[in-house]
Order: C-alpha cells, then structure tokens, then sequence
C-alpha cells in the first residue's frame, strides 16, 4: 500500500516493533449492551384521558422533572372539583363548630347544638382528607394542593413529567390518543453509563472478579476500545450454554454505546499462566474477513499487507505465531486506514 506524504500525517500513522514477551491469556467472551436498571423509565399517566399536548420526540434529550405531555382528564377534573368543594366544607364546618364551642361555654347555647357542629366538622374533615388522598395517588404533592386551595383552580389537565434525565428512546402515543394508566407515554434512557451483560464460560469463573476490569470492542467504533469494571457475577449457570451472566458498568458520555449492540470482550483473569511469544500491540492486527493482517512498513510511504496467525490476547496486546518475526516494525495507530487503502487498491486495480 503506497500513501502520499500528506495521507500518512493525515492517518498519523505510529509503528510499534513486534518484540517477545510474556503475557497471561485473556478470558474472551461475547456481550450485549443494555441500558441500566435505573437508567430506564417508562412514563406514563396515573389517570385516563386524552393527549392533548406532546413537547418532546423520539431522539429530544430531557431533564429529569421536564414536561413530556399533557393529558385532559375529566376524572381528574372531577377529582380536583371534589376536593376543592371537600375542603371548603372542611373549613365551614370547622367554623361553625368552633363558634358553637365558644356559644355552649358562654352558656348562650345547647350543648346538643355544639356536638352535632362537632361531629359535622369531622365528617366533612373525612371527606376532605379522602379527596386530598386521591390526588396523592395521582402524583399531586401537598404543594400543589395548597395551590388548588387558592387559585380555586380545578383544571382537567395533568403533566406527565419524566423522573429521569436521559434521551427519548419511545413515544408510543399520539395527539388525540385516548390512555388509561397501564399505558406508556414515553421510554426514557439515561445512557451516560451503560451495562454489559457478558456471557462467560463457567470453566473461567475463577479467574473472574467484582472490580475486574474489561475490555469491549462494538462492530460499530471497530478502532475504538471500551473498558469498564465487573460490577457483579452472576449466581447461576445456563444449562445450555454453560455461561454465567457478569455484568460490567462502563462509562458513555458520548453515547456511542447504544442498547441492544453486541460486544467482544476481554475479561482480565487474575490467575491465568504467563504465556512467552512474540507480541505486537492489537491494535496492529486488522481483520479482513477470516484472515488476521498487519502492515509492516518497506519505507516512509509504503507499507506491505502481511497475513499473520495469531495466539492468545491479553493486556492489549495480541501474540503473533506467523508472518512476523521478532524485530520488525509493524504498524499501530492508521492501521484500519490502511486496511482501506488497501481494499480500495484491489477493488480499483491500482494502488495509491
């Protein structure tokens, strides 16, 4: 593969020398991506009715407490209605017993009249104390109770907020949609973080550890390296498969992982045997269907495509049992660019 001068500082193309080492073998495995338990909320509304507003879409990033759609509910209505009439015969009744309280002392009237002002007030108290539950249930705080109380307000309308910060990742619901409680209005992920759910072998358990550090590459970043920690292993072992479930916590502040992306991974053994061989750093080893290449390079501006067979992998680096031999360079950083140019050369009948 020959570059030009500017598309080798454009690849910054870096070279490390195929040297012998020792290194102990990597536990390999497969994973899947998925969102966190706490990072996942499915929105929806504690009441029926019907959708008249929806301020954010699938894609829109929101902030936990933001507004993701209104919903008209004439039970809410009649709910809010009911409480602001409880709580105003709650305040009737409780003056109308105090004053009677305050006659009967004074001797003015009959200790009957003050009893029945008594017994009314706490009945109507109940009541008011009923209502005021019911909006509980539906998310309404003591605030916003309060709130009612002045404005005298009794609007039919809920929002429907989200209690967690993240993406929109669903919107199963349109404009005009009539929903009862069980439905969902929104799914909402929060994705600064994600987890993988490995597959490891039970044969390599013992080697395995909470706080074990991991290594994931994705199909879709192929240059890009992931790595997080072991946050737990689990308990059982698939009778099919022979595979325990570990998941690993690994940080994506920018998102690039997404749930439902598969992973190879590299688990970190505590107590595997240190392996001698020659090794070379495995970001030099390119994948070109079935066959395992690198790019040694003949001079500033060419580099020969090698098929090598490989060995075991570990701590970044992957061992080499042919193509190589012990001293040469090979090339690290621009090697996927390369593996390009050299695609495009065989598919273009010339080299560039």
């Amino acid at each position: 593969v020959r570059l030009t001068r500017e598309q080798v500082a454009t690849a910054k193309i870096a070279t490390a020398v195929a040297a012998s080492r020792a290194v102990s073998p990597e536990i390999l495995a497969t994973a899947e991506i998925v969102p966190p338990d706490d990072g996942i909320a499915r929105v929806g509304s504690k009441i029926s009715g019907r959708i008249t507003k929806l301020p954010v879409g699938v894609g829109a990033m929101v902030k936990a407490g933001q507004l993701i759609a209104v919903v008209d509910s004439p039970e809410l209505g009649t709910a809010k209605a009911d409480y602001l009439t409880a709580a105003a015969q709650s305040r009737l009744t409780r003056e109308t017993a105090d004053r009677e309280k305050t006659l009967f002392e004074k001797k003015i009237s009959a200790e009957q009249d003050y009893r029945v002002a008594e017994a009314e007030a706490t009945k109507a108290r109940a009541a008011k104390e009923a209502a005021e539950a019911r909006l509980h249930t539906l998310g309404f705080s003591d605030a916003q109770l309060q709130r009612f109380t002045a404005e005298q307000h009794s609007s039919s309308s809920i929002m429907v907020t989200t209690p967690i910060a993240g993406v929109v990742v669903e919107r199963p619901v349109s404009l005009g949609q009539v929903i009862q409680p069980e439905d969902t209005v929104g799914v909402i992920m929060d994705l600064r973080s994600v987890w993988m759910q490995v597959d490891a072998n039970e044969r390599d358990l013992s080697q395995l550890a909470i706080g074990h550090t991991v290594t994931a590459h994705v199909a879709a970043w192929p240059e890009r390296a992931f790595t997080g920690d072991i946050q737990s292993i689990g308990a059982v072992v698939d009778r099919r498969s022979r595979t325990v479930k570990v998941r690993v916590v690994i940080p994506n502040p920018d998102g690039a992982l997404k749930p439902g992306m598969f992973a190879k991974v590299s688990l970190a053994g505590s107590k595997g045997e240190a392996r001698q061989g020659l090794f070379v750093p495995s970001a030099a080893v390119q994948r070109d269907g079935d066959k395992a290449i690198v790019f040694v390079p003949t001079s500033e501006t060419e580099f020969q495509l090698r098929e090598v067979e490989t060995g075991v992998s570990a701590d970044g680096w992957v061992q080499i049992t042919r193509g190589i031999a012990a001293g040469e360079k090979v090339v690290t950083t621009g090697a996927f660019q390369l593996k390009s140019e050299a695609r495009r050369a065989s598919f273009g009948g010339h080299e560039h």
